[in-house]
């Protein structure tokens, strides 16, 4: 086995840890709770993705008769890239530079190519991960409905081998550059931050700016022939959609022409990109990458003399212990990049990737009086206008969505690390600490709750009662699911992490915290559509609704500062 190989392989054991946890189950006997609880997720997301089956199906049956259907590819892969390139940007920051084994790699007989191509493949293969659930619905469904043959097949698994490459290939080279440069700053971690922040703005920007220059900046001409043209054009609609980023269409090209020449070339396309990409970031690598690793983990400080009052009044400052826990969680989440960029960032950058997902294909507003809309986005405005409990049930869905569905609170306690044991030591109950740290977390949920909000108001118009009402109801359910996740990651947190990435991004209770907010969220559905069923009035559904988790959160948050006070003495840190 080449080194490169053996590093690949050690990576991955240390990424996904299975060893530790087959070990744990079946040697120690411990966290065996988790084979049934792994049943349970699978059972609670199962009708979530029946339903999305059917949702794509319908969506295939409006576009064949046009023979537009190609378009479902394009979008489930630029769907899929979206989603690589906004956690791909912390994952690789994380990984090539704040993981603690570059101490262990850095000595070894490796080039800096080598090192830094080793955690690249690791990073690949767990953004197969990520877009899995993005991606694999729309490909398997479209074959099934098209009776796609073997070059389908073939191409759909060769075109997702390289679904994550070209879009991790370019973060890698931006912030290969950018690291050489911020490492002599004093600021490494807020320039870190900027910096990631400002690449995302850049990508996404970038993204718009091409899918309305394919739309055309003079607007969109709404005559019926220009209509009539559009629609019997074959993938017109596919090449609007890829259109916010190419390798998209080069991905649907390639599965849906299979064995054909359309196919094999836009395959091969796809691939050359992927492997000129990856061959560049290696030469840079070998010039710039160990450059931007010196210093890193050195640290800066005022170097000021205290004088003995202001001693006194640090060390005496008489705060109450919930006010100094929920600021040391504050600073623990907004002074690492990595948690800062995987928690608090992603529930405002959610909603934005909404908007811009939504406005594919859009026009300019000028000239043919369109407003900038683009077809999803004109889909979901009428859907705005329909049922009005159908309205709020959706933007409340939106709202906790943004807000709770994020890696926050199930990481709640793994953030603190080997640090774990100075919370055992302190004199504060368990079940003060578990408050403060729901307070922190909650108030994540609420930032993201308000943005949806007023992408919501913004952007759909919705008025005041109805935005009130989902608001409502996306507050009292982010209660509930922040204390579900508080409760998985404090049953087993994740402490012998190795770098801040493993303790978010490839914590394992950030899945199952996600699949039981699926389950939650499907409990819920499965209820308002009995009551709908019953003919209760949409005042009547709602307030049902809101009374029952109003319920569940106060039993739920009762709960788990029962279990704090339990737990806390048993975790070995």
């Amino acid at each position: 086995m080449s080194k490169l190989a053996t590093v690949v392989r050690a990576g991955l054991r240390s990424n996904f840890g299975l060893a530790t946890i087959k070990y744990r189950i079946l040697k120690e006997k411990k966290d065996r709770w988790l084979v049934p609880l792994f049943g349970l997720a699978a059972l609670g997301v199962v009708p979530m993705f029946y339903g999305i089956v059917l949702l794509i199906q319908n969506v295939y049956y409006v576009l064949r008769p046009m023979g537009q259907e190609r378009a479902l590819l394009s979008f489930g892969i630029l769907a899929g890239q979206l989603l690589i390139l906004l956690f791909g940007i912390y994952y690789i920051i994380a990984a090539f530079y704040f993981s603690r084994d570059l101490e262990l790699l850095i000595p070894l007989p490796l080039r800096p190519s080598e090192v830094m191509a080793s955690k690249f493949a690791v990073i690949v293969i767990n953004e197969y991960l990520t877009a899995a659930a993005v991606v694999l619905p729309i490909v398997i469904t479209y074959g099934v409905l098209a009776r796609g043959g073997p070059g389908y097949w073939v191409n759909a698994a060769l075109v997702y081998a390289a679904l994550p490459v070209i879009p991790l290939a370019v973060v890698s080279l931006v912030v290969v550059v950018m690291m050489r440069f911020i490492n002599v700053s004093r600021k490494k971690d807020a320039l870190i931050l900027v910096g990631s922040i400002l690449l995302l703005v850049l990508a996404f920007g970038l993204q718009i700016v091409m899918g309305r220059s394919m739309g055309g900046g003079a607007g969109p001409d709404t005559s019926s022939a220009a209509i009539a043209a559009f629609f019997t054009s074959p993938d017109s609609l596919l090449n609007r959609v890829g259109a916010f980023f190419p390798p998209a269409r080069w991905g649907a090209k390639a599965v849906a022409g299979g064995f054909t020449g359309e196919g094999l070339a836009n395959l091969a396309l796809l691939w050359g990109v992927s492997l000129l990409l990856f061959g560049a970031m290696v030469v840079l690598a070998e010039a710039l990458f160990y450059r931007g690793l010196v210093g890193l983990g050195e640290t800066t400080g005022k170097k000021r003399r205290l004088t003995r009052a202001e001693m006194s009044r640090r060390v005496t400052s008489g705060r109450r212990a919930f006010a100094a826990i929920f600021a040391r969680e504050w600073k623990i989440m907004n002074r690492t990049p990595i948690f800062l960029l995987n928690g608090t960032l992603v529930v405002v950058l959610l909603p934005a990737i909404f908007v811009i997902m939504a406005t594919v294909g859009g026009g300019g507003a000028a000239g043919g009086g369109g407003d900038g809309d683009g077809d999803a986005m004109a889909l979901l405005k009428a859907m705005a206008s329909a049922n009005p409990l159908v309205v709020i049930l959706a933007t409340a869905l939106f709202m906790t969505i943004c807000g709770s569905v994020n890696g926050t609170s199930s990481s709640a306690f793994s953030r603190e690390g080997g640090q774990f044991w100075i919370s055992k030591a302190i004199p504060v109950a368990p079940r003060e600490q578990a408050a403060a740290k729901f307070l922190h977390s909650y108030i994540v949920a609420v930032l993201g709750v308000i943005t949806a909000g007023v992408v919501s108001a913004v952007v759909f118009h919705l008025g005041a009662a109805h935005l009130a009402a989902a608001a409502a109801i996306a507050l009292v359910a982010g209660v509930l699911l922040t204390v579900v996740g508080m409760a998985i990651d404090l049953a087993r947190p994740l402490l012998d992490w190795v770098n801040p990435q493993k303790a978010i991004k490839q914590n394992l209770n950030v899945l199952l915290g996600m699949l039981a907010d699926i389950g939650i969220l499907t409990i819920v559905y499965f209820g308002v559509k009995a009551l709908v069923k019953a003919k209760l009035a949409t005042n009547a559904v709602l307030g049902i609704v809101f009374a029952a988790l109003v319920a569940l959160s106060v039993v739920s948050y009762a709960a788990l500062l029962k279990f704090a006070d339990k737990r806390y003495p048993r975790i070995e840190s």
